[in-house]
């Protein structure tokens, strides 16, 4: 369509270009559709229930909530504000594509819809659905009555927020200041000298953020702070899409208004009889703090990776380092149910403050330091610091027991195979010459005790059953040897933890000095080359990680 037009050719269009036809809300899930809401909400991660149900909000355009408040409820840091960011930000660049064509009024400082002009009769007769209180702004009924519905000049816009087009951000500040005319205008009483008279449209300063909105979203954060008086203006914005002006007629406006509050506020709200009206007209979307781990890991990858773009640095982050920081932050909104606990801004400035640290690797003791210390520089209220930090304690020894475990199952059958297939083996004629009644050396007599007292420890048999299973043993001695020990369920765990016991004391052992001999070196090495290929570490972190964990011993 031609960047400058008619309203008659653009009804004329409009027949076959549905895209023509919509309204705000329907441009807005066009939008959606147009992009998909992967992109949309790039960025917003762990909040997959809530998106959703922003976009089934948008789905809706035909049905009731062209007239609902979208309201966006949950505490200070959950991400609503970058949410509404991110669906603006969008919605800008969609109204540079082909399919995202938006046309108004020109010379309309409300940037009319080109139906708002029209005749309802004529609409009628072709069959197009419009909002039954669409009426023309003042300046556009002085261009009606200058060429005719039919030969009002239409031209193509862009949504803008620095340009005022479309898109509009109020924040409650002092409420002493917080007046109507914010959002509608006011008289321009310079002007009003020339003019002579209110009632002239050319006397009047339509700068309002309900004005600069229209065809788009206004974004109102903090919406509860807001006066009473400015939320019957919002109730009657949403309930009856028109606003009115000083001296003029109501004027149709079409705009999708995004609230955000937290639950105190709300609460508030809720309490208030007078506010029910507006209550009948709002749907909230719960935006709690992030309970998903993977999300929650995804925010301080982002961090990173941002922060390496912009220092052009390439510092690295292992994996676990991004686990154990999501796991302590979601072990703190756990009870809450995303409600309470540490928000993602903590997170922020504890990976600041840990990337500042790090040299070449934000490993776990860079990382478990920051944390710990970015409790010096909060503002924490409502939550207990030394409660806080004992869940990070707590954080810790989980993750340094989950690592074990792992070791204990995954990197001891793979890695040292051999070693526990040869103590296995060995015994099993232990076993052997024990129910035979050979004298068994010292070394023999060691392995068969710590076996079987591992054994009667994870309750596998009694003290007094242990000559028992040997004799059980002896009846199958040829089947078991031809047999892995990682096919056999009753003494794989076992094999398993002895020779962890020996990689334990190795541990224990570099923790306190790192001079190691030829032997133990070889197997920290293995431990190494396990942790780099197969775990996402850097021989940094690598070296972090194994040193926490035998601090732990």
């Amino acid at each position: 369509m031609a960047t400058t037009t008619t309203v008659g050719q653009y009804l004329s269009a409009a027949e076959t270009n549905r895209r023509l036809r919509r309204t705000t809300h329907h441009y807005v899930s066009d939008m959606i559709d147009y992009f998909g809401p992967e992109r949309v909400f790039e960025g917003v991660y762990g909040m997959e229930r809530q998106l959703a149900d922003i976009v089934a909000y948008f789905k809706a355009y035909s049905m009731s909530m062209e007239r609902r408040l979208l309201l966006l409820v949950g505490p200070q840091g959950s991400g609503k504000t970058m949410t509404v960011d991110r669906l603006k930000r969008r919605l800008e660049e969609y109204s540079h594509a082909e399919p995202g064509l938006i046309m108004t009024v020109d010379g309309c400082p409300f940037h009319q819809h080109p139906f708002d002009l029209v005749p309802a009769a004529e609409l009628e007769r072709r069959g197009f659905y419009w909002h039954e209180e669409a009426v023309p702004c003042p300046i556009c009924d002085h261009l009606l009555a200058r060429y005719g519905w039919e030969g009002v000049p239409v031209r193509r816009v862009f949504i803008s927020a620095r340009d005022k087009v479309g898109i509009a951000k109020h924040t409650p500040t002092d409420l002493r200041r917080e007046d109507i005319t914010n959002f509608v205008g006011n008289i321009n009483f310079a002007l009003l000298k020339e003019r002579g008279s209110t009632y002239d449209p050319d006397a009047y300063d339509f700068e309002g953020k309900i004005i600069w909105a229209n065809r788009g979203i206004l974004d109102w954060t903090e919406v509860f702070k807001s006066r009473r008086q400015l939320l019957s203006l919002l109730l009657e914005l949403i309930q009856s899409k028109r606003i009115d002006l000083a001296n003029f007629p109501s004027v149709h406006v079409d705009e999708v208004v995004i609230g955000h509050s937290n639950y105190p506020e709300y609460n508030v709200f809720l309490a208030e009889d007078i506010m029910e009206p507006l209550r009948g007209r709002i749907h909230k979307i719960d935006f709690p703090y992030n309970v998903d781990l993977e999300g929650e890991k995804r925010i301080y990858a982002t961090l990173i990776e941002r922060a390496n773009r912009v220092r052009s640095e390439e510092k690295h982050v292992p994996d676990d380092a991004l686990a154990l920081a999501a796991r302590y932050a979601l072990k703190t909104r756990e009870e809450s149910e995303g409600q309470r606990g540490l928000s993602p801004r903590f997170s922020e400035d504890a990976f600041s403050h840990a990337y500042t640290l790090a040299g070449t690797c934000l490993d776990l003791e860079v990382l478990a330091t920051a944390i710990e210390r970015t409790f010096q520089h909060q503002s924490i209220k409502d939550l207990n610091v030394k409660e806080l930090l004992k869940q990070f304690e707590e954080t810790k020894i989980e993750f340094i027991n989950s690592k074990i475990d792992m070791i204990v199952e995954e990197v001891v059958p793979t890695h040292f195979y051999d070693y526990g297939q040869n103590l296995y083996l060995n015994y099993l004629d232990a076993a052997t010459k024990h129910v035979g009644g050979e004298t068994l050396t010292d070394a023999d007599k060691e392995l068969v005790d710590e076996v079987e007292g591992i054994m009667v420890q994870k309750r596998q048999i009694s003290r007094q059953g242990r000559l028992a299973f040997e004799n059980v043993l002896l009846e199958r001695r040829d089947e078991l040897r031809r047999m892995s020990y990682k096919d056999n369920d009753h003494l794989r765990p076992v094999i398993n933890e002895i020779v962890f016991n020996k990689i334990k004391n190795l541990l224990r052992l570099y923790e306190k000095s790192e001079e190691l001999d030829a032997k133990s070196q070889e197997l920290l090495d293995v431990l190494y080359r396990t942790a780099i290929a197969e775990q996402g570490y850097c021989p940094v972190c690598a070296r972090s990680l194994y040193k926490i964990i035998g601090r732990s011993f």
